[in-house]
């Protein structure tokens, strides 16, 4: 226990002080259930056709998309862990020829809460489910760290009360505040904070309606309150990523097609539309926003054939 003497005081009270050195990191129990808590929010968004009902196969497939589209350089390492690549072959072909049935304990994982231990595996499955705060390493860290190591401090609390902070090796191991005036004000501060909140919080919910989903309207997203919706079929649950960046474009030959010209780096993906029969083109990969299905990344044939003929006939 730490001695903290209020100056000046003549009412005290001793409460116990539990460390001086405090160390916070998150453990891989709390990486297991932030990883499950992701999926919950994942299994309805853009990858909503493999993680709704994740078999083996989808989430291998899933695996192949995600490493062709949309990885980053913490993710490749993730994959080469758990893929154990041979930088001799493709990458692709690798992971379509892995074991499909090495996936099941991720489908047990997700949808029987059966326990996962390899840190690989669940790595994988963070970036699936899109966690942000991976690989386990990165999660660990992020846990908070405390260190106090000081022999005399002059402070002023929150009760404007001006205390001094002593080495426990010069005072035995006692804190002493001040009693009855700061106990009614803690009471006082505690009601006047509920009455605000509860006020706040109806106020919120009058003028501001929560949008707690989305729905695409010709070429975006907008958020809408899910409660208000009749046509709840079209209506999907908020994903911020797809309100602030998926968009539906037009594309023609003036159209950057490719990142610095590189055909294996697309930044068009592509989809029929059911109702047109033509195709959509789009920003960002993920499912086309009418028909459900997989986009497919835009190749030069596809260019070619469809977006530079139109301009010639027009």
């Amino acid at each position: 226990m730490i001695p903290i003497i209020p100056n000046n005081s003549k009412q005290f009270q001793t409460i116990p002080i539990n460390s001086v050195n405090a160390m916070n990191k998150n453990t891989i129990d709390d990486y297991k259930k932030a990883v499950k808590k992701k999926y919950e929010v994942e299994k309805s968004g853009v990858y909503l056709d493999y993680l709704l009902n994740p078999s083996p196969a989808k989430l291998k497939k899933m695996c192949s998309l995600i490493f062709e589209n949309s990885s980053t350089n913490a993710d490749i390492v993730i994959f080469k862990k758990f893929f154990n690549f041979n930088e001799d072959e493709d990458k692709i072909k690798q992971i379509k020829r892995f074991d499909t049935d090495k996936f099941r304990p991720f489908q047990n994982f997700l949808l029987k809460n059966t326990d996962i231990s390899q840190i690989e595996s669940l790595d994988l499955i963070a970036v699936l489910v899109d966690f942000d705060s991976r690989p386990y390493r990165k999660f660990r860290n992020d846990g908070g760290v405390v260190t106090t190591n000081v022999e005399k401090i002059e402070l002023t609390t929150i009760r404007g009360i001006e205390t001094t902070v002593v080495n426990p090796a010069y005072i035995s191991d006692i804190a002493i505040i001040k009693k009855w005036s700061i106990q009614k004000k803690v009471v006082l501060g505690i009601f006047s904070v509920l009455i605000l909140a509860s006020f706040g919080y109806s106020f919120k919910r009058i003028c501001f309606p929560t949008k707690n989903g989305i729905v695409w309207t010709k070429d975006h997203f907008v958020a809408v309150d899910l409660s208000d919706e009749k046509n709840i079929d079209f209506v999907q649950p908020m994903n911020q990523f797809l309100l602030d960046n998926f968009r539906k474009i037009t594309a023609c030959d003036t159209t950057t097609f490719f990142k610095s010209g590189d055909k294996d780096q697309p930044l068009v993906w592509y989809g029929k539309n059911p109702s047109t029969g033509d195709y959509d083109y789009f920003n960002q990969p993920g499912l086309h926003p009418i028909s459900g299905k997989t986009l497919k990344k835009i190749t030069p044939y596809i260019i070619d054939k469809y977006i530079s003929v139109k301009k010639i006939k027009e």
